[in-house]
């Protein structure tokens, strides 16, 4: 099996990662965001996202990075390591509970087994990061744009309320030109490679060429 996002994302929603939520909801509080919302954690507590897409960005120059993975505890990496300043926005509606450092400790440290699943989770927010990583550091434009055709076909089918076109999904996530990317799309779209509507890359129609 190969190791892209599709099949990473796979392995770990097949994990059963879910048995702390109960405890989690009761010791915490629930928070609702609407689309397009931003998440400003405050520090003191985490913020578990239960149903919804959350996008994650560097708060200094805006590049998104990536999407909050199910589960992910936003706001531990700030708490241990302060000079962090990035940007949570929800691309959808989103549910949250958000729990205080004081019961987050009570009810993870003090349980091997809820200890187990909260490294589960931070491994994969790191091999996620070394897949992102990879994924961009191509040789050429192109090869950074191909993949991730397939992850944003991959995320409207995973969170089909989210509203974002094809071209703003690969700039926000990359540096490359707004040109250049609706060039790339374009001949792609010309070619009977894919097909978008309303600016949503809706199927992706024969094997991308390995070059453009």
């Amino acid at each position: 099996m190969k190791a892209d996002f599709e099949n990473i994302h796979f392995c770990y929603q097949s994990l059963d990662l879910r048995g702390f939520i109960v405890d989690v909801c009761e010791k915490g509080e629930k928070l609702i965001f609407s689309d397009k919302e931003k998440i400003e954690p405050i520090s003191g507590f985490i913020y578990f996202p239960l149903e919804g897409s959350v996008a994650i960005s560097h708060a200094e120059s805006e590049l998104t990075i990536g999407n909050v993975i199910e589960l992910m505890p936003i706001g531990l990496m700030e708490r241990y390591c302060p000079q962090l300043n990035f940007e949570y926005k929800c691309m959808t509606p989103v549910e949250m509970i958000k729990i205080s450092w004081q019961d987050f400790d009570g009810i993870f440290f003090q349980n091997a087994e809820y200890m187990q699943v909260l490294s589960k989770i931070l491994i994969f927010m790191t091999i996620f990061s070394l897949e992102l990583h990879s994924e961009r550091k191509q040789l050429t434009s192109y090869q950074t744009i191909k993949p991730m055709l397939y992850r944003y076909l991959y995320r409207s089918k995973t969170f089909p309320n989210e509203s974002e076109g094809l071209a703003n999904f690969i700039i926000r996530r990359t540096k490359l030109s707004r040109t250049h990317v609706f060039r790339v799309l374009a001949d792609l779209k010309e070619g009977g490679y894919i097909s978008v509507k309303s600016g949503k890359l809706i199927s992706i129609n024969k094997v991308l060429p390995e070059d453009y």
